[in-house]
């Protein structure tokens, strides 16, 4: 899941026309001349098969580079602001919003929520979880500081990007980041900290209640379980270094890790 509408183009530049919320229309004039990253040598040899799966890398790769210029977007746009910052959100209809954090603080959000039923998966990877009545999407990037975390609209930015084939190297071009959405909030930047313990109050307030039998049996399966994973040292996928979450591991240099599935909530 994005968290901004990623629109592809075939010219450089465009005119769109909205309408505003007075009913009012008017012109955007778009321009996809913003280069996204280096050419990519592209072999048109190669079966059907291949050929595919190197569009696909390529694109991918793409998409990741737009979506680190989103970040580097949010750090000069957003507004600061408590988690959640309700007084504002409550003034727009919408309800889910997507939650940038680093790696690091993401797994740590994703095992506070291991012994809940407020997270569910979505399609992409992504999880989802309900706080005070908001479905908030967690994004991970490896580019975000561990302080910071940014909270937006899937809806409010949109971004056009524009694919150039040459004989033997493919390049792709975007334009800014337009706010095509009147009715959605500024992004804010959060504090990553103040997330994770707020998130941890309100389940220890929740769960206060529930029968010490219960705590007690989830203890003594985790422990059993600690051993197992005492003589991890690296990425089984990179060999780069892991970091340790409750009993499980996550690798600060690609995306592999062994935490348990969350609970899927029906």
């Amino acid at each position: 899941m994005l968290p901004f509408i990623l629109k592809t183009v075939e010219e450089p530049s465009l005119r769109l026309q909205l309408l505003s919320n007075g009913n009012m229309t008017f012109d955007v004039h778009i321009q996809t001349e913003m280069d996204i990253n280096d050419e990519h040598c592209f072999s048109q040899e190669g079966n059907e098969s291949y050929l595919e799966g190197s569009n696909r890398a390529i694109l991918r790769e793409a998409k990741e580079a737009v979506y680190k210029a989103f970040t580097t977007f949010l750090k000069q746009t957003s507004e600061p602001g408590p988690f959640l910052p309700f007084e504002l959100l409550s003034q727009y209809p919408y309800q889910r919003y997507t939650l940038i954090l680093s790696v690091t603080r993401s797994y740590e959000l994703q095992d506070v929520f291991q012994t809940t039923s407020d997270t569910i998966w979505v399609d992409g990877g992504n999880s989802i979880f309900e706080f005070e009545g908001y479905e908030l999407a967690i994004n991970a990037k490896h580019h975000i500081v561990d302080s910071s975390a940014y909270l937006v609209s899937p809806e409010k930015f949109t971004v056009f990007m524009r694919r150039v084939n040459a004989a033997d190297n493919i390049r792709f071009y975007r334009s800014t980041f337009f706010d095509l959405s009147r009715n959605a909030p500024p992004p804010f930047e959060l504090n990553a900290q103040e997330i994770i313990e707020t998130v941890q109050q309100d389940i220890a307030s929740r769960e206060s209640a529930i029968p010490m039998g219960k705590m007690l049996t989830t203890v003594s399966s985790a422990d059993e379980d600690t051993s197992e994973t005492e003589n991890q040292r690296s990425c089984p996928e990179c060999n780069g270094d892991v970091r340790r979450i409750g009993n499980s591991f996550f690798c600060l240099q690609c995306d592999w890790d062994d935490l348990p599935p969350l609970n899927r909530r029906i």
